[in-house]
């Protein structure tokens, strides 16, 4: 009896001893799953406000060509037309600005039709920021600032010179005002809250070094957070902190592991459910990195990565940017829902209009490119669009029976035929993307006046 007994302890001691050891490594393992999603969604989500930022501070870059660039100077009439293109594509800009000499004269859109006149180097915090910007040459990033409204916003803010850098040929500043909640909507922040995470957007000064909480949805210190780094302008950058809203473990996680360590005949069952819930977390992780999350065609991190490769091995592709006309007018008048249906039938509709060897691509918001791998003619690529725009324009009824006329705005450049760089291969086919949207602007100006004097019938696109 007492050698049963002796032998049914040890065993039992020694058992206990391995599942334990089972359990807290299966904790371990949980825990650093746990920490390496929420690294990859921390990475993702900067990734997206990267990614908006630079598309908004581009908008400073088109200003400060239009203004070196213009012999006779930007006129009110020049400034409102280059800000009115882009101004309607972002739900999240407040205004646009120029000021020459570092005083705000030329705003879009008006306030009550006058530009207020506003000297930025006299402008409290603003000013140290201004005259930094100046004296450095470089862009700066102003995040939070009180907007007029009381809301919270953000500034970006280039300075221009016409010629080299220095004080005597600084002209002014060009900068972007921007809702800062309406941002964080457009980059979709709000999906870490509803993901179970509680997160940090804190954010360099250039100036002193120092850190300032630009949002966050929690003011309690966050647990052994993991951060991700967003690079802005003029070489600052902000870091998101995020964590779950509890812990990485909780009591009953670690309660409930012991108790199943316990029981030997689940010893099986415990370890092919770590290793078949690593493999999903592997596979999740897989294709989350490379798919946009909405229509899941490839996205932005996956086009950087293919254009290094071919651009690394030298292979000819060319590029084909395109964006949705009016597509802000959409979510206004129907909703972020109607909006995401419209970009999910987009979204199929290129990849059933190119070449299988082809990829499609969405960027962000409602923007696309297409690489196409190969040498080929322009008249290739005319074709290409030409499809695309025909499989783009069919109808789309939404689920409440409205029915939406859809139309696209796309431009194309080729390695090496228009440039032997991938940046200027994109700058090309960006530029004549826009180009083709103002001919699309302003061809449905055209229609809206004509169809006011004459009332001719049928719908345009």
């Amino acid at each position: 009896m007492k050698k049963s007994i002796r032998a049914g302890l040890f065993t039992f001691i020694a058992a206990l001893i391995v599942t334990t050891v089972i359990a807290v490594l299966y904790i371990t393992s949980a825990a650093g799953s746990r920490r390496e999603r929420a690294e990859f969604i921390a990475e993702s989500v900067a990734d997206r406000i990267e990614a908006e930022i630079q598309r908004r501070d581009y908008i400073t870059r088109m200003l400060e060509i239009e203004v070196s660039s213009s012999r006779e100077g930007i006129t009110p009439e020049k400034f409102s037309i280059t800000a009115e293109e882009v101004f309607n594509d972002y739900m999240d800009i407040v205004n646009i600005t120029l000021a020459p000499g570092g005083i705000v004269s030329y705003k879009y859109p008006l306030d009550n039709g006058i530009a207020e006149r506003k000297d930025l180097f006299a402008d409290g915090a603003g000013g140290i920021y201004a005259d930094y910007s100046k004296m450095s040459g470089l862009g700066i990033i102003m995040a939070p600032v009180n907007l007029d409204d009381g809301s919270y916003g953000v500034i970006l803010r280039r300075p221009i010179y016409i010629g080299e850098i220095s004080e005597s040929n600084f002209w002014g500043f060009a900068s972007v005002e921007l809702s800062l909640s309406n941002f964080l909507s457009e980059v979709n922040v709000r999906a870490l809250v509803d993901g179970g995470y509680d997160y940090k957007l804190i954010g360099d000064n250039p100036i002193t070094g120092e850190n300032r909480m630009i949002m966050e949805n929690s003011e309690k210190d966050l647990a052994s957070p993991v951060s991700s780094m967003i690079n802005t302008v003029g070489g600052g950058y902000w870091t998101l902190l995020i964590s779950p809203k509890d812990s990485w473990m909780n009591l009953y996680e670690i309660i409930g592991s012991l108790l199943i360590a316990i029981l030997i005949s689940a010893l099986a069952a415990l370890a092919a459910g770590a290793f078949v819930s690593v493999k999903a977390y592997s596979k999740e992780l897989e294709v989350l990195s490379y798919r946009d999350a909405l229509t899941n065609i490839n996205n932005n991190r996956s086009y950087q990565e293919h254009m290094e490769e071919l651009s690394k091995k030298k292979l000819p592709y060319g590029l084909i940017f395109m964006d949705l006309n009016d597509f802000k007018q959409v979510n206004d008048t129907y909703g972020h829902e109607a909006g995401d249906t419209l970009l999910n039938i987009v979204a199929k509709r290129l990849q059933n209009s190119i070449r299988e060897k082809d990829k499609a691509f969405r960027i962000g918001g409602d923007e696309f490119v297409v690489v196409i791998h190969g040498t080929h003619d322009a008249q290739f690529y005319d074709d290409v669009i030409e499809r695309m725009r025909q499989n783009v324009a069919r109808d789309v009824t939404l689920n409440n029976g409205v029915i939406l006329k859809v139309s696209i705005s796309a431009g194309f450049a080729r390695c090496p035929e228009d440039g032997s760089k991938f940046e200027d291969v994109v700058k090309i086919a960006d530029d004549a993307m826009y180009h083709n949207k103002r001919l699309f602007k302003a061809q449905k100006a055209k229609q809206a006046g004509r169809g006011a004097g004459d009332a001719p019938s049928g719908t345009g696109r």
